[in-house]
């Protein structure tokens, strides 16, 4: 809120002494004053400035990728031809890496081989199961052919051998009623009936027990086996296809391909390890040593052509707002007559150090100058009608400190007495200037030719210029009471 209320402050300030002047009135008592018109005067301007003759283009040679430097075929200075060496990479830690990648290559490959070798194996393995897995199921079916065989035999044994003992039993049983064979007899051969009958269940459960259980069992298990067998070589196969499919790649074939890319590359810097100039010219700029590492997209050297220059000027910054491409410049060089002739080719757009760069193109005698050369110049600026008035009528104010933020500038007006002719009466008013020489100040803004300007005589300036400095002293009273709370 501060800050905003000094802006405020200032703006009012600014207006009042801008604005405001024009109605304050001082009366004449006795002063003769002398008045003047502003003038329009064609005025030829010019703008001083320094330079040095540079070349236009630069080719930068840049370095091609990272290595060390086992040679440097020129030195600064030296006029080069296109194509010609101008350094060249040591080759020997190239090749090096070469060896030990293709040796890396050989290890995957003898791996890769390997691997090819162990699948097959396997496959061979899991073939040779299958066909003992076939034959023991073709086991496996006669076994149980037989052991069927072999179980309805001994039922039908049994059954036959339960069928005579019963037969015999009732036989038995009748002679024993005709007394014919005693008790103990009969018991006995009812005995040997049931023994026959437990005989016979017996049988017929161990059957019923290795068809039910046992049997399929060992189909289950034959079956999972079997399974078992053929998801393995189903998996080796794929291996194996997969590495002799070309578009399916290993992590070993992806590492082989890697390490084969990279050996390209180096035997690329190997073939590429001169470089040569782009362009003829001068070798301006070396900024590499033999034996140095150095790093790619350095700029490690620069060649110039002497037929492409041009000239830098540094322009006071102030005089940038004049500054316009295709003025017309006189450069002087030392012990170089008449100056040559050029015209503004570039302007910068930002300063440093306060100065302006901008660039002169020679239009004649191109051949005398050199990069290097220091020169003088002379802008010459279009010619221009201007507003103008003595020095003397124009008054410089500089504003009372008033605790306000004002940048370098904002708190110096510049002014003239006016005078009313028809009430006689002198006023202050405030105008904005521009070119100031010792013969005339330019007005910019503010009069008009038809303005009647004070400009004597001087007792006449002097109590103007003492009543002016009253009545600022006391409006910026009332401005510090009523904006800044000054008391």
């Amino acid at each position: 809120m501060d800050k905003v209320r000094d802006i405020l402050a200032l703006v009012v300030i600014l207006g009042i002494l801008g604005a405001s002047l024009a109605g304050i009135y001082f009366l004449q008592k006795g002063i003769e004053v002398q008045i003047y018109n502003p003038e329009r005067r064609s005025v030829v301007r010019t703008i001083a400035a320094a330079g040095e003759v540079k070349f236009i283009e630069n080719n930068e040679i840049i370095s091609p990728f990272s290595g060390r430097v086992s040679e440097i075929f020129v030195e600064k200075g030296d006029r080069v031809d296109e194509g010609e060496p101008l350094f060249s990479y040591s080759e020997k830690e190239w090749k090096e890496q070469v060896g030990q990648k293709e040796m890396q290559i050989r290890r995957y490959e003898d791996q890769l081989s390997s691997k090819i070798k162990q699948l097959e194996r396997e496959l061979a393995d899991l073939e040779e199961s299958k066909l003992d897995w076939v034959i023991r199921g073709e086991e496996l079916d006669n076994t149980i052919e037989k052991q069927k065989i072999e179980m309805d035999r001994r039922i039908l044994e049994s059954e036959e051998a339960l069928e005579r003992e019963k037969e015999e039993l009732k036989n038995l049983e009748e002679l024993l009623a005709g007394q014919h064979v005693s008790r103990r007899e009969v018991d006995q051969a009812r005995e040997r009936v049931e023994a026959l009958e437990r005989d016979l269940i017996n049988v017929q459960n161990d059957r019923d027990r290795f068809f039910e259980v046992e049997l399929p069992l060992k189909k289950r298990n034959i079956e999972r086996e079997g399974i078992r067998i053929e998801n393995n070589i189903e998996r080796v196969r794929e291996e194996i296809a997969e590495l002799d499919n070309p578009d399916s790649l290993t992590l070993l074939e992806e590492e082989i391909i890697m390490l084969q890319e990279e050996i390209n590359r180096l035997e690329e810097k190997i073939s590429q390890r001169v470089v040569h100039a782009p362009s003829s010219g001068y070798l301006t700029n070396l900024n590499i040593e033999k034996g140095q590492q150095i790093v790619p997209d350095r700029k490690v050297m620069t060649i110039n052509d002497p037929e492409f220059v041009e000239i830098v000027l540094k322009v006071d910054g102030k005089d940038f707002h004049r500054l316009e491409k295709g003025l017309e410049v006189e450069v002087m060089l030392e012990d170089i007559h008449p100056p040559l002739s050029g015209e503004i080719s570039w302007i910068a757009t930002w300063a440093e150090g306060n100065m302006v760069k901008a660039g002169v193109k020679i239009t004649d005698r191109r051949d005398i100058i050199k990069p290097g050369m220091q020169v003088e110049a002379t802008i010459n600026l279009p010619g221009r009608r201007l507003l103008v008035v003595p020095p003397y009528a124009v008054f410089e104010r500089k504003l009372p400190d008033t605790r306000m933020v004002i940048r370098e500038g904002e708190d110096v007006g510049h002014y003239v007495f006016l005078v009313d002719k028809d009430t006689r009466e002198v006023y202050p008013h405030r105008v904005r200037i521009g070119q100031e020489t010792a013969d005339f100040v330019e007005i910019v803004s503010g009069l008009s030719t038809s303005s009647n300007v004070v400009i004597g005589n001087t007792d006449a300036l002097n109590q103007l210029g003492s009543k002016f400095s009253e009545w600022e002293q006391r409006m910026i009273e009332e401005i510090k009471v009523n904006f800044t709370g000054e008391k």
